[in-house]
């Protein structure tokens, strides 16, 4: 038996065999010498790869043309991978090493793009530097069809399991077959990387900085996987298994009783601070319902293009947004669902979509990235309008950094209704439209900005990030990731006092909002709902419950007493002594 400690990713506990996860770029490539007399069977079998990975740039290109897209970004993509792979320099250079080395084709083609990769890597100017990550990709598909591995490690899991991985990509992450997902266990990530965002999501627990349980677990092992705590157990011997049999139990218990008596986040003696899930397509809408959330505070739209080649159709939009608003429309009457358009770039990267960049959270991401590709923005803008005649939908603007953005967003907003008003297309007129407050800039200018919309939502993962100048995905900074930090906390009340001023609601969607100390304090400070992933729901509600809104105004003065001087750690100590203070059996209720 080997017990490993992490970071507690996503809640929940879960036993299972372990699947070891390779990912998208470690296509397995064996290197030996053909034997002599057999270099034109090796030259037939690249000669063929080729071919098919052409037929397959070939059709993609055109069916990006039947999609309106011609000269657009995706078909720009494919036919300079066209172009690449028709290079007699490269795959020459291929032919070369099998005739002169009698190299096997797989080889010959990995150390081709190698070389090649290496005089782009080494030029000054950023655009060549950029094609490596074409390389990348016309390697993975020739090699894929050599191999016929496919690059697709997911197609192998067939039974349920939990995940090993060194780290996944959204677009991994969401290929993985949900009902043979147990749980994840990953050497690196964070507790606030869009992986553990994902998992929480989908009600999976995860634990993530594992250093090496790649290498100290073997396929079939035998998993323990506590994502609320955030350990992993290998090969447990009797007694351990049992003691985690108990924990799972006690889990069931406290969802269970999250769906008896007052509805979540209730407050004693009145009040409430409304408790909402995050959710994206895939994710079983029962699973929101079951962890008693009172509608969806963060649907996170992106996830619709992930793990495509091609960008979803309006109606591909329009039908699952549609679904959405009804299922919040039969959830509650005053439930609603909260849908964040395209927020990609960062390190959410969509295929044929978005560009790698040098600095990419900083970069053309989210709102900046749908300003600059107007045909995106007013497609998902008429699926989501067209899909607001089902339900309550709010629409909500990420990344918002200047009162300009936000101007020239309802301008296509507004150019779309006119659409819409022209075909006679029924949709929700008084549709709440509101923005992300994620960037300082937003947050320091909240009182403009509340003038402008119906509603805030804070999104705690950036605005710490941005805030701190810290990378939410590094290991090395994860000490200065600090939602407590007095920097942060003066950005939070700027953006409530703004709300209240103007007489517009305020929620938080960040993960810190699942935190039970950190959550309360920002329900504390004034915010009127939190959005967390749904198996979070349970405890907040039952810590809520057992508050009066006395108890947060208590609660909100021992962070704003702590002074600017004190250190993040600082004040999360003090409202950490508050919390037990209050609730003794802090540790039995959110296990």
């Amino acid at each position: 038996m080997q017990t490993i400690a992490g970071l507690a990713t996503a809640r929940g506990f879960v036993a299972g065999p372990a699947f070891i996860y390779r990912g998208d770029g470690d296509v397995p490539v064996p290197e030996y010498v053909v034997e002599s007399g057999r270099e034109g069977d090796e030259l037939l079998r690249l000669r063929r790869a080729v071919l098919e990975t052409r037929r397959d740039l070939e059709g993609l290109i055109a069916a990006l043309r039947e999609r309106s897209d011609r000269g657009g970004s995706g078909v720009r993509l494919f036919e300079s991978h066209m172009m690449m792979l028709e290079d007699p320099a490269l795959i020459g250079a291929a032919e070369r090493l099998i005739r002169d080395e009698r190299l096997n084709a797989e080889a010959a083609v990995r150390r081709t793009v190698d070389s090649a990769r290496a005089q782009f890597e080494r030029m000054n100017d950023p655009y060549f530097r950029e094609r490596v990550r074409d390389f990348d990709d016309l390697e993975r598909r020739i090699l894929s069809a050599l191999t016929g591995f496919g690059s697709e490690p997911h197609l192998e899991l067939k039974t349920p399991s939990v995940i090993v991985a060194d780290d996944l990509t959204p677009s991994e992450t969401v290929r993985l077959p949900r009902e043979y997902v147990l749980g994840f266990a990953m050497n690196g990530g964070s507790t606030t990387s869009h992986v553990a965002l994902l998992a929480r999501s989908m009600g999976v627990p995860a634990v993530s900085g594992l250093g090496d349980v790649t290498e100290r677990v073997k396929a079939g092992d035998t998993v323990l996987l506590d994502g609320t705590n955030g350990t992993v157990v290998i090969n447990p011997d009797v007694a351990t298994a049992l003691e985690f049999r108990d924990l799972v139990e006690r889990q069931k218990e406290i969802t269970e009783e999250a769906s008896i008596g007052a509805p979540a986040g209730t407050l004693k003696g009145g009040g409430e601070i409304r408790l909402y899930a995050n959710f994206h397509a895939g994710v079983p809408m029962d699973d929101v319902r079951a962890h008693g959330a009172r509608g969806i505070g963060l649907y996170r739209s992106e996830y619709l293009w992930l793990n495509r080649e091609l960008q979803p159709t309006e109606e591909e939009q329009f039908k699952a947004y549609r679904e959405a608003a009804e299922f919040a429309a039969a959830l509650d009457k005053d439930a609603s669902v909260s849908i964040r358009v395209l927020d990609i770039g960062g390190d959410k990267m969509v295929r044929g979509v978005s560009a790698r960049e040098s600095n990419p959270f900083l970069g053309n991401r989210s709102i900046r990235f749908l300003l600059s590709h107007r045909d995106v923005f007013r497609t998902q803008l008429r699926a989501i309008l067209r899909a607001s005649a089902f339900g309550r939908i709010k629409l909500m603007y990420p990344m918002i950094s200047c009162v300009e953005e936000l101007r020239e967003a309802s301008k296509v907003l507004d150019c779309v209704r006119s659409e819409l008003d022209a075909e006679g297309t029924e949709y929700d007129r008084k549709m709440p439209v509101g923005m992300m407050v994620e960037v300082p800039s937003a947050a320091i200018n909240a009182a403009a900005f509340a003038k402008l919309v119906d509603f805030f939502s804070i999104g705690t993962n950036d605005l710490v990030q941005y805030v701190m100048a810290a990378d939410r995905g590094n290991d090395a900074v994860a000490h200065l990731y600090q939602p407590t930090n007095p920097a942060v906390l003066k950005l939070v009340r700027l953006t409530v006092d703004a709300a209240k001023a103007c007489g517009i609601q305020v929620s938080v969607c960040g993960v810190s909002a699942a935190d039970p100390i950190v959550g309360i304090l920002w329900a504390a400070m004034g915010v009127d709902m939190l959005s967390v992933s749904a198996t979070y729901i349970p405890v907040l509600s039952k810590l809520l419950h057992r508050l009066s809104r006395a108890d947060l105004d208590e609660y909100a003065k021992v962070a704003e007493t702590a002074g600017d001087d004190a250190t993040g750690e600082e004040v999360f100590s003090a409202c950490r002594k508050w919390m037990y203070g209050r609730f003794p059996d802090l540790d039995n209720i959110v296990l």
